[in-house]
């Protein structure tokens, strides 16, 4: 009976201390959302609508990651458009990824410095989408196999950044004492593998067939973003399984 008195006494102490600073956490939070919608407001095309997570931590249902893909296919409208070839030759095609990688760039200075790099990755995976979507009439025999894989892939990116959303929006005081949302990290792990075996038979199909080399290089350089990504996602979702919260160390 002492011991559990103690430890009640413990979790009160804590919880006083940590209100001040999760109430400074999550003001901030709430600036630094602000500006991020305001940055992805002008990078994002008029057909995509991306469905955001609020920091409401009420909701206790884990989307299968079929089901979120789903709901991928639904918002990505801008990458869906692109299935007709384009009939551009390679010079175009690189002169339309550069300047809209130029433009995409520009508008990280409305980003807040902690979510820059998310936003970059973000917006230059979806350019490394749309670019082998243009180039499916230069790319031979495989140029319909590597646009629907692509789509694939993007409809999987637009699910990663629903689960990255959930990570980023708990509640702060839920993860101070149960630590991070597991579910949501156990499936972005899921997309990250089933978007590098997406990556992998791309990157065969390249080596296998006979290309022109200008177009074989940005085809290639495409699918190094897109790998770089997937990389970074790893790692969200590997912290946020990690973190264990006060009552993990209990468990």
């Amino acid at each position: 009976m002492r011991k559990n008195m103690v430890f009640l006494v413990i979790i009160l102490v804590l919880a006083t201390f940590a209100m001040p600073v999760i109430a400074a956490k999550e003001d901030n939070g709430v600036r630094v959302g602000i500006t991020v919608a305001a940055g992805k407001t002008q990078t994002t095309s008029p057909g995509e609508t991306e469905k955001k997570h609020g920091a409401d931590d009420t909701v206790t249902a884990t989307p299968a990651t079929r089901e979120a893909e789903q709901r991928g296919k639904e918002a990505e409208n801008e990458v869906d458009d692109s299935k007709k070839t384009s009939g551009k030759n390679i010079t175009v095609i690189r002169e339309d990824h550069d300047k809209s990688l130029n433009s995409l760039n520009a508008t990280l200075l409305n980003v807040s410095p902690t979510d820059r790099e998310r936003v970059k990755n973000e917006n230059e995976v979806r350019l490394a989408v749309h670019t082998l979507l243009e180039m499916e009439g230069l790319s031979g025999g495989i140029g319909r196999n590597v646009s629907e894989i692509a789509r694939e892939f993007n409809n999987s990116a637009s699910s990663a950044r629903t689960f990255e959303d959930r990570i980023q929006s708990r509640n702060a005081i839920t993860r101070l004492f149960f630590g991070g949302d597991r579910d949501a990290a156990r499936e972005l792990a899921n997309l990250t593998v089933q978007n590098k075996a997406r990556i992998t038979e791309l990157q065969q199909m390249i080596s296998s067939t006979t290309l022109d080399p200008e177009v074989k290089a940005l085809m290639e350089d495409q699918l190094r973003i897109m790998e770089k990504e997937q990389e970074r996602l790893e790692q969200v979702s590997k912290r946020e399984q990690e973190d264990r919260g006060f009552f993990g160390w209990f468990g």
